[in-house]
């Protein structure tokens, strides 16, 4: 008997988990909320991270919460005592909970800021391929920016959408239509080309599942002023 509770057990908390993954959307538009800047919380940066063969060092910016900061362990209020790094580096991707970058040419001490929005940026990825191939610098952020879900915050529950810059931060903007949600990209430098696919909530039951509709799109790095195209490989 205490063996078949068990396993309930388990399936239950499995299909929560997978419930609490999917991506969802409201009904309407009309109904997202429009954000405002988390109460309790302080902007963090973490040190500057150099991307080789730039001119630019990048100043990750994240949130972290005042109420979080407090800890019986240390009797009270522990702020200074917390790990307060924001993003973890690897080769020419920074990951993380990021709220804004700054970028700093190495030959001036001005922090530009990427953007003035409420986003959340989970990932930036320099195009070092694409880079070498047309000297032209560009990052690609996975970045959320609605609260599509309704709940009052941007979590992973919210709709992910594709950004591009220039490596020094300017020309910031989204490449993916509203109310699409991003799966993968993938930048091509043979052809000087970053592609990237979306799913669409074409039955607006609210979630998407195998009834929607996918969407393919490429982004021509080498035109001076590029456009998103989408194309039909289906």
């Amino acid at each position: 008997m205490k063996n078949i509770i068990l396993i309930c057990s388990l399936i239950l908390a499995f299909t929560a988990c997978k419930t609490d993954d999917k991506r969802k959307v409201v009904d309407t538009v009309d109904a997202i909320p429009e954000l405002k800047k988390e109460e309790h919380s302080v902007d963090i940066a973490d040190l500057p991270i150099y991307i080789d063969s730039t001119n630019y060092v990048i100043h990750p910016i994240g949130t972290y919460s005042i109420e979080n900061s407090r800890s019986s362990k240390y009797g009270g209020d522990s702020f200074y005592s917390q790990n307060y790094s924001v993003a973890k580096y690897n080769g020419y991707r920074i990951a993380g909970d990021l709220s804004n970058v700054k970028f700093q040419n190495i030959h001036s001490d001005v922090l530009k800021p990427l953007t003035n929005n409420i986003i959340k940026i989970h990932q930036m990825s320099f195009l070092f391929e694409s880079f070498k191939t047309l000297k032209k610098g560009y990052y690609v952020y996975d970045v959320i920016d609605k609260d599509t879900n309704a709940n009052g915050k941007l979590d992973k529950q919210d709709l992910k959408s594709i950004y591009i810059s220039y490596n020094d931060g300017s020309h910031f903007k989204r490449l993916s239509p509203e109310h699409q949600d991003l799966i993968e990209w993938k930048p091509l430098p043979i052809n000087s080309r970053l592609y990237f696919k979306t799913i669409e909530d074409t039955d607006n039951n609210g979630e998407f599942d195998k009834k929607d509709k996918m969407h393919y799109f490429y982004y021509d790095l080498k035109a001076t002023d590029a456009k998103v195209t989408e194309y039909f490989p289906i």
